[in-house]
């Protein structure tokens, strides 16, 4: 029977991009009311991390070997809003270029350093106001 992974887990494969995945664990917890929902897919290694709230996911994290995918989908009207966000080139460069599908832009952002971290955050502030620190 397979075990759901633990953050030590987590933090063994991301390996070292490990202190950007807390960095963004952390302020997930502490700036947001979404609970995480762990999913275990069929491989070794196959986890995502979901932050939902009433159905709405405000982001999905999905740790890999040596660092972590973080999955940011803004819709029609958020898109709209992200121009007023502080993005760093890299992060820019990933939304510029993102389809377009009808329901809004999938960002799939490997962070590489904590700018990154940062432009992560403010995308998702664009999504739903951070809550004032627990």
């Amino acid at each position: 029977m397979k075990r759901n992974p633990t953050e030590k887990d987590f933090l063994a494969l991301i390996g070292p991009k490990a202190e950007l995945w807390t960095e963004i664990r952390t302020y997930l917890a502490s700036h947001y009311d979404h609970k995480p929902e762990l999913s275990v897919g069929k491989n070794e290694y196959d986890w995502t991390i979901r932050y939902r709230e009433s159905g709405k996911t405000l982001v999905t994290l999905m740790p890999e070997q040596g660092g972590f995918c973080v999955l940011v989908v803004l819709g029609k009207e958020e898109i709209e809003k992200v121009g007023h966000a502080k993005l760093n080139a890299y992060v820019q460069g990933i939304f510029e270029n993102a389809k377009q599908y009808h329901d809004g832009r999938w960002l799939w952002i490997r962070p590489r350093h904590k700018g990154d971290l940062n432009s992560i955050i403010a995308l998702l502030s664009v999504k739903k106001m951070p809550a004032l620190m627990k």
